[in-house]
């Protein structure tokens, strides 16, 4: 009887050494993690970007003639905006200096909403500054006014408008500083 555990113990052994035998002899061994191919990775979901807010479609109150508002935003409290006028070309013309920074301005975009005397919405229009640092277009230095510091005048055209503008509202999309 004290056979026994020694014979369990010499059966589990000649299994195990089985098994390691047929298990690594790599004839049905799987492929090195190199040798196979990438496993498809979930699609990665990001939000999508987000893009200026479209303009109210009815101001309320109306605004004044003539008025040219500035809408509230993420860039406004860096920026001085002073001299804003609705012309009869009409478009928006203004100065803006940039007051949170001194560096380049790589990107600037102000757009006009312009309404008519109840308020609805007739179009937009949108301007766009560039400073490219020290090579500017065709490798040619920006020798320019720059919107920071003293700052630069702008003239927000109308685009295609469906009837005559009596007031407008600016917003600042986009403001990109070095």
């Amino acid at each position: 009887m004290t056979y026994l555990p020694r014979a369990a113990a010499t059966a589990a052994a000649a299994a195990a050494l089985f098994a390691l035998a047929t298990g690594c002899s790599g004839a049905g061994a799987p492929a090195a993690a190199e040798d196979r191919a990438p496993a498809a990775a979930a699609p990665v979901s990001l939000p999508a970007p987000r893009s200026a807010p479209s303009p109210a479609a009815v101001l309320t109150p109306a605004p004044a003639a003539g008025e040219v508002r500035t809408e509230q935003g993420p860039f406004t409290d860096r920026v001085k905006l002073t001299d804003l006028h609705l012309t009869a070309a009409p478009s928006v013309t203004g100065h803006i200096a940039i007051s949170s920074d001194v560096s380049d301005t790589l990107a600037l975009e102000i757009t006009a909403a312009y309404y008519d005397a109840q308020g609805r919405l007739l179009g937009t229009g949108t301007f766009h500054h560039e400073e490219e640092g020290e090579e500017g277009h065709a490798g040619q230095p920006h020798t320019g006014p720059r919107a920071a510091g003293d700052g630069i005048d702008f003239t927000v055209p109308a685009d295609r408008l469906t009837g005559t503008p009596a007031s407008a509202v600016l917003s600042i999309p986009v403001l990109v500083n070095e």
